[in-house]
């Protein structure tokens, strides 16, 4: 084949010859409809560039006719400067933004016309924030017990959605289940945003909408502006932003969106796959250019990638390829339970530190949410390993674990003024900073603790009341404290420390994707205290304290720059879009935790975890190690786990499979005999027998007898199996069977 012209730029730099021949093609063609199909680490950045310079060096289009928008700041920013180091000062002057403040800069320009003043003011959520505790306040309603975060939340949510701009009735999208008037709220907020003459950042794309579709001298201005058009992201677009680019690119038609439905994450957040799958439905007579040479990963790596999101039935049809041909086998190894798989991936780290010369930095591990950080980051404390989490707080910093903490601290402490001063009005009780104030001045004049005064009810009136239900609160559970040691254990005590104080249901109540998230942080709290119970039986509150200092009041690896350089990364896999790593560890990858428990009521639900799973996959360069446990542990029993789906998807040609075994907290389960072999249903036979033995096996239940559960309360044993600390339960809770192992689960006789 005949080497591809280089045709240099004014700047010096190569436009044309350095690319592949796909993305040569991609770049070359700048007239009518185009759609990029960019596979993960095809260049995509590159071919987005390198069209625009092409654009502007054989003139097609002058720099100010293009209108380039993408996600970020960060990416707009990298692509101005791409396209200024090929075609010099003048690649300054072409629009490249993000959809925010390019509708910003149209509001401000023409939003006149319909009714927005030039100067208006753009509200971040804080702001937002204000505008509703101010709405609460009017309303006589209560911002510590209705959080204005929360109703922000929604008012967001209900904006991202399609329907608002096809005209459906508001009403119809509003919550009904709340206690107070949730429309009322809605339509203050806006009127109260009006009168302050601002915006917030989804009323910037949605207002826009409403400009170009009401306005015809606007549009027109618009399109004779701008004649071709580059989306980056789009299979990342929401409704307005593809009204946005539609309605733009209506007369010239020159549109080049760049995408890949297989990286389509973010639907939770209002992205809408259909966007660029339905794009040659929009535009017929579109170019289609597939970007399919991969220049991150192994083909070891993109073969199993390739063999998951093959599943999907929501997707164009693509392959990747890649020049790397040789490489490391993808390895699933399933560990005997959680703490197997935590010290799986520690042990991975550190061998090929050694072994390999790794780094630190060379290191990620990723998992589905973010509560289940909290192992790999105690093991990496425990090994002196620096890390850092990348898109949220360490497991210990986060706003929940520090509050439930300063209640137990507390508990044990009352004279701890650090922490009562933190949970005296949390969750929101009526306690207000008047009221602390003053119980600070009488502790002051009478020499006593704030505690006394508080137990003590030296405040009368609405707040005395208050203060004497939190003082009841505080007094009952030190009560439940100051128990027989083991009476009552401590994981049992923390998850009433929740209940009591109504810390978990004012999380419940919020329903909101933060406050789930913070509820499953709890939850892993709670698993943690109950793994040192099961390290240090008997334990109290205060030998639980002494070891959780140790987490978190150690060093920050992060405060040292050079060290922060080479840690180890933790990450959600949402969070790993657009990176990549020598090494990737996945984790978790069983059925509930990923795919997500709340993603598998639909098929449109378990595409997206699965494009997930993909997306995590190609962030890896050299290996890639999938895993899984046996069995999770928690402080509500022992729970089998299956393995995820989307391990099973997996051709055993393409994966190494293993089982590693770990003595931590928790005796070993059966070891396979030989990698990965599924548990086999027991026969008919087998389980006549077993119910015939009744308690034969070392149970010390029977078959048929009635038992409760701390969590699913009442059931009925209808299976007994296995001898010793592996002899299972099979409990029947209604319609619903659950399995235990007896050792580690709390059951009582009826």
């Amino acid at each position: 084949m005949r080497a591809p012209p280089v045709i240099h730029s004014e700047h010096g730099m190569d436009i044309y010859g350095s690319l592949n021949e796909t993305q040569r093609k991609a770049v070359t063609h700048v007239q009518g409809p185009l759609l990029i199909l960019a596979g993960a680490g095809s260049g995509k950045t590159r071919v987005i560039t390198h069209r625009i310079a092409y654009l502007m060096f054989r003139e097609y289009a002058r720099p100010h006719n293009i209108f380039a928008v993408t996600f970020t700041n960060k990416a707009a920013e990298e692509m101005q400067n791409r396209v200024s180091s090929m075609i010099g000062p003048s690649g300054k002057s072409v629009f490249i933004k993000t959809f925010h403040s390019a509708s910003v800069f149209i509001l401000r320009l023409y939003g006149e016309r319909i009714g927005i003043p030039r100067n208006f003011s753009i509200y971040d959520q804080s702001d937002q924030e204000s505008v509703v505790k101010e709405i609460l306040l009017r309303m006589k309603l209560d911002p510590k017990k209705i959080r204005p975060s929360m109703i922000v939340s929604k008012i967001s949510e209900i904006k991202d959605r399609a329907e608002l701009l096809q005209g459906a009735n508001i009403d119809s999208m509003l919550p009904k289940y709340y206690n107070f008037n949730f429309t009322e709220i809605y339509e203050e907020y806006h009127r109260t945003l009006k009168s302050h003459n601002a915006l917030d950042f989804n009323d910037l794309l949605v207002r826009t909408v409403e400009l170009l579709q009401s306005s015809p001298e606007t549009l027109d201005v618009l399109q004779s502006r701008w004649s071709h058009f580059m989306v980056d992201e789009y299979q990342d677009t929401n409704y307005s932003q593809y009204c946005i680019t539609k309605l733009l690119a209506s007369r010239s038609r020159n549109i080049c969106v760049v995408g890949d439905d297989d990286q389509s994450i973010y639907s939770w957040r209002g992205a809408d796959i259909r966007n660029i799958l339905n794009f040659e439905n929009d535009y017929p007579e579109a170019m289609v250019v597939t970007l399919g040479k991969n220049y991150r990963s192994t083909k070891p790596i993109l073969d199993v990638a390739t063999s998951v999101i093959s599943h999907n039935s929501m997707r164009k049809q693509k392959e990747l390829s890649t020049e790397r041909e040789d490489g490391e086998p993808a390895v699933w190894i399933q560990a005997n339970n959680e703490y197997g798989e935590a010290e799986f991936v520690i042990n991975t780290i550190k061998t090929l530190k050694y072994r390999e010369r790794f780094s630190n930095r060379d290191f990620t591990i990723f998992y589905r949410t973010n509560a289940q950080s909290r192992i790999f980051e105690d093991l990496l404390r425990r090994e002196n390993i620096p890390y850092r989490v990348i898109g949220g707080l360490r497991f210990y910093d986060r706003k929940e674990i520090k509050d439930i903490l300063a209640y137990l601290k507390f508990l044990s402490n009352p004279r701890d003024l650090v922490s009562l001063l933190r949970i005296i009005n949390v969750p929101a009780r009526g306690i207000g900073r008047s009221t602390v104030d003053r119980i600070r001045q009488i502790a002051g004049d009478e020499s006593l603790s704030e505690w006394d005064v508080i137990r003590d009810t030296r405040i009368t009136g609405k707040a005395g009341k208050s203060m004497a239900e939190f003082a009841e609160i505080i007094a009952s559970l030190q009560a439940l404290n100051t128990g027989v040691p083991g009476e009552l254990p401590l994981s049992k005590f923390i998850d009433r420390v929740l209940s009591l104080t109504g810390y978990m249901k004012s999380l419940e109540d919020e329903d909101t994707f933060e406050s789930s998230a913070r509820i499953d942080n709890l939850n892993e709290f709670i698993n943690g205290v109950y793994a040192f119970e099961m390290a240090v039986p008997g334990c109290t509150l205060d030998q639980f304290l002494q070891e959780i200092s140790l987490y978190t009041t150690q060093e920050d690896p992060d405060e040292n720059p050079d060290e922060a350089k080479n840690s180890v990364t933790l990450m959600t896999i949402h969070n790993a879009k657009g990176l990549e790593f020598p090494v990737v560890f996945i984790t978790g990858m069983e059925e509930e935790i990923f795919p997500h428990r709340l993603c598998t009521d639909t098929d449109e639900g378990i595409e997206e975890e699965r494009r997930l799973c993909y997306v995590g996959i190609t962030r890896a360069r050299e290996r890639v190690y999938l895993t899984s446990a046996e069995l999770r542990r928690s402080y509500t029993g022992v729970f089998h786990r299956d393995p995820s789906r989307f391990l099973l998807e997996i051709p055993d040609d393409l994966i190494m499979r293993d089982y590693y075994t770990s003595d931590a907290y928790m005796n070993p389960s059966p070891r396979f005999a030989q990698g990965y072999r599924a548990p086999q249903p027991a026969r008919r036979d087998e389980e006549d027998e077993i119910e015939e033995n009744g308690g034969g096996n070392g149970s010390t239940f029977r078959v048929s007898e009635t038992v409760v559960h701390p969590k699913y309360g009442q059931g009925r044993i209808v299976r007994i199996e296995g001898s010793g600390d592996n002899c299972k339960l099979t409990i029947l809770f209604g319609a619903s069977k659950k399995v235990f192992l007896e050792k580690y689960t709390p059951l009582e006789r009826i």
